[in-house]
């Protein structure tokens, strides 16, 4: 006669294979066989990964079909908003190390002499930093520089409440949730990261190979105009697209919305940038 077997998390009995009072399932040798493990791994692998690249696929293709999906309730198929712009943040980072790109990770050199914004502000707290620590400028910066690079990591999340809250208050008589406005803004800013992390690159290497053979001017390829243009032109036919259709906005007032968040885009990145040099000083 085989012993009855008690729930392990209710202390239910009988327990069955599954237990009829929380339903916990009964653990038996197979479960803790090796093959067990890689089949289980196997499964959770490659249903995240197909899953990950449906959503991707789907953001770049339909501008709009995420949120939307997302709003109707059909979301099996892909990862959850925040999922998605986890794993793209960390695409966007793996491809910094192959083509550096100071979009997010700013390094003190370009905080201090590639800034319009408060390179006095600046200055003026390095210069703090410097006295109260005793360090050289050398130290400090490499300090600054491994700080800020896992920061940035963390901090990069801060730009999703930023464009949700730009959403509210310029789509305000549409009446929608926050909530719902950070859906749309955590899409946007992952296809954002895909963009910067992926296709920019592409093109710059692109035109890097094509571009001689063009005769087109050294000084043309490395000027910071090209991925700008490319950046706002894309950001404002995605937005555009994606306000029609989840917000159902006008025509015009769809047009000016994104063209109007597609301009201010460089400067919320400066916002962040602030941010992170604040936060970076403080915490060495």
């Amino acid at each position: 006669m085989e012993p009855t077997i008690v729930c392990p998390s209710c202390s239910a009995s009988p327990m069955e294979r599954f237990c009829g009072q929380c339903g916990e399932r009964r653990v038996s040798q197979h479960d803790l066989s090796i093959r067990h493990y890689a089949r289980e791994f196997l499964e959770i692998f490659t249903h995240l990964n197909s899953r990950i690249l449906r959503a991707t696929w789907e953001l770049v293709r339909h501008p709009r079909g995420l949120s939307e999906y997302h709003f109707m309730g059909r979301r099996v198929r892909y990862v959850t908003p925040l999922r998605l712009f986890v794993v793209l943040s960390v695409v966007y980072f793996l491809s910094s190390t192959i083509y550096p790109n100071p979009a997010f990770t700013t390094p003190l050199s370009i905080q201090l002499h590639g800034n319009n914004y408060y390179a006095g502000f600046a200055a003026n707290q390095v210069a703090q930093a410097l006295q109260h620590k005793g360090w050289d400028y050398a130290t400090l910066e490499r300090s600054y520089d491994e700080k800020t690079t896992i920061l940035s990591k963390t901090l990069l999340f801060a730009l999703i409440p930023v464009f949700a809250l730009i959403f509210q208050l310029l789509l305000f008589r549409k009446r929608r949730f926050f909530s719902e406005h950070v859906v749309v803004a955590t899409h946007f800013w992952s296809f954002a990261l895909l963009l910067i992390g992926i296709f920019i690159p592409l093109l710059l290497a692109l035109l890097a190979v094509v571009g001689p053979r063009l005769g087109v001017p050294g000084s043309i390829l490395t000027a910071d105009a090209i991925p700008t243009l490319v950046l706002q032109g894309s950001f404002a036919s995605y937005l555009f697209m994606m306000l029609r259709r989840v917000y159902g906005v006008s025509y015009w007032y769809g047009g000016l919305v994104a063209a109007a968040i597609a301009w201010s885009f460089f400067f919320v990145v400066w916002l962040y940038r602030f941010l992170l040099f604040v936060v970076t000083l403080r915490l060495l």
